[in-house]
Parts: structure tokens; C-alpha cells; sequence
């Protein structure tokens, strides 16, 4: 992977997490379980700190703020937009481990790392709920 692939991914994860953070907005509202909400909402709020912590980190790399498209991610049902929760939670872990692998300054070390675990962890807290579904 080379800085440019770098640029391409931490564009791609910037979106997502935008997107992210939006989808658990509305997800949480889907849910009456406070159990549930209270794990979404952890999801969210470390979303929106990670939207901003690689923000930060292209502006380092750029001189400049990533303008990304808005994107929304659509659900038919609460227990599919846990689903489709997890799913993305998964591959994000994915991708910000081989960011993280390639990372082509040493400063973008701590928002790649702190990413990836709480994706692990978001991902461990949608297990939960679906789990919980069945």
C-alpha cells in the first residue's frame, strides 16, 4: 500500500465513519431495550470522535479537510440494521489494521490504533444485541 492507496482508505474511512455515526442515530431509535440503546450509543459517540480524530489526521497529511459525500445507509428493521451494524464494524477493524500495517507517517499511529479497537469492541456490543434478537 502505498500513499496514495493510504489517502484513498483514510477518505473511505472518513465517510464511513460519518455514515456511521448517522446510521446509530436512527438505529437507536428503533429500539425500546436501554441496554440496546446504551451500546449504540456508545457506537455513535466513538464514531463521531473517530470522523474527527482522521479529519484531523488528513489535515495533517493534506493541508486540507476531507469533502466527503453525506452518505445514509438505509434498514428495513431494527434487527437488520444490527446486522448490517456488525458487518460494517467488522470490516472496519479490517481496514484500519492494514492502514495501520502501511501508515506512511508515524502520527497516524494513535487515531488507526484507537479506531480499530473500538471496532472490535462495537462490533462485540452488536453481537450482544443480536444475540440477544434470536
Amino acid at each position: 500500500m502505498d500513499q496514495s492507496d493510504f489517502m484513498k482508505n483514510l477518505e473511505a474511512a472518513i465517510e464511513a465513519e460519518w455514515t456511521a455515526n448517522d446510521f446509530y442515530k436512527r438505529l437507536k431509535e428503533e429500539t425500546p431495550n436501554p441496554l440496546f440503546k446504551e451500546f449504540i450509543q456508545h457506537a455513535e459517540d466513538d464514531e463521531e470522535k473517530h470522523y474527527h480524530s482522521f479529519q484531523k489526521l488528513y489535515y495533517q497529511m493534506t493541508g486540507r479537510y476531507y469533502e466527503h459525500p453525506m452518505k445514509r445507509n438505509e434498514f428495513e428493521s431494527f434487527e437488520d440494521g444490527v446486522v448490517e451494524a456488525l458487518k460494517d464494524e467488522l470490516e472496519a477493524s479490517e481496514l484500519y489494521r492494514d492502514m495501520l500495517l502501511h501508515m506512511p507517517v508515524q502520527y497516524a499511529y494513535e487515531p488507526l490504533f484507537i479506531a480499530m479497537t473500538d471496532e472490535m469492541e462495537h462490533a462485540t456490543r452488536f453481537s450482544t444485541i443480536y444475540g440477544r434478537l434470536r
